[in-house]
C-alpha cells in the first residue's frame, strides 16, 4: 500500500502494544491501543487489516457483514454430546493476548456493535444465559475499519459528521484515522511507478 506512513507507524506500535498501568486506588488502565480506520472504498483499508492479521503472532480476522455480537464475544450453545449447554468463545475471547481485526464495522447491526463496548473498555466479556454465568478475559487489541456514512467522504463536510458509528463506540478507540481517496493525477502516477 502506497503512502499512509502515519497509519503504518500506528499499526506497528499497536502490534508492539502498550504497558498496563496499575494505579494506587486499584484501577487498571489497559495498555492495548485500539485503532479505527474510516475511509473511502478502494483506499487499502482491508489490505492493511489483512496484513496485520497475518503479521501478528496471535490474531483473528472477522468481517462485520458476517459477524454477530455472539460471534465476536461469546455465546451459549446446546451441546448434544454433553447433553447440556456449553460456552462457545467468540473472536475477541479467542484473540485474548493478541489482536482482533474487524473489517466492515459499519455493516454490523447496532445490537451486534453494542457487544463490543465491554470488551473494548473493560477487556472482559460477561455472559449470563441458560444457567451459565461466566466472565471471560478479552485482553485484546482491536483494529477495525469502516466506510463513511454515505459510502465516500464528502470533501465539503466535516469528517466527524460522516462517521456512521455511535459516539459511545467511537470513544473506545484511541486512534481514529480518516482515509480520503481524493483524485490527484501526480499522486496517482507515483503510486503506479
Amino acid at each position: 500500500i502506497y503512502g499512509h506512513e502515519k497509519i503504518k507507524e500506528a499499526l506497528i506500535l499497536q502490534l508492539m502494544g502498550g504497558v498496563r498501568k496499575f494505579k494506587e486506588d486499584g484501577t487498571i488502565t489497559r495498555g492495548d491501543i485500539h485503532i479505527l480506520l474510516v475511509g473511502d472504498p478502494g483506499a487499502g483499508k482491508s489490505n492493511l487489516l489483512t496484513f496485520i492479521s497475518k503479521a501478528a503472532p496471535k490474531a483473528r480476522l472477522v468481517s462485520g457483514k458476517g459477524s454477530t455480537g455472539a460471534g465476536l464475544t461469546a455465546t451459549v450453545v446446546k451441546d448434544e454430546f454433553l447433553r447440556g449447554w456449553a460456552l462457545e468463545a467468540g473472536a475477541l475471547v479467542l484473540a485474548n493476548g493478541g489482536i482482533a481485526v474487524i473489517d466492515e464495522l459499519d455493516k454490523m447491526t447496532p445490537e451486534d456493535r453494542d457487544a463490543l463496548h465491554e470488551a473494548l473498555e473493560q477487556q472482559r466479556i460477561s455472559i449470563s444465559k441458560a444457567n451459565i454465568q461466566a466472565t471471560l478475559r478479552a485482553e485484546t487489541t482491536v483494529l477495525a475499519a469502516a466506510n463513511p456514512k454515505f459510502g465516500r467522504f464528502d470533501p465539503e463536510d466535516i469528517i466527524s459528521k460522516q462517521i456512521n458509528l455511535p459516539n459511545t463506540l467511537i470513544n473506545r478507540f484511541d486512534l481514529i484515522f480518516p482515509i480520503k481517496d481524493l483524485p490527484d493525477a501526480k499522486k496517482d502516477e507515483e503510486m503506479t511507478c
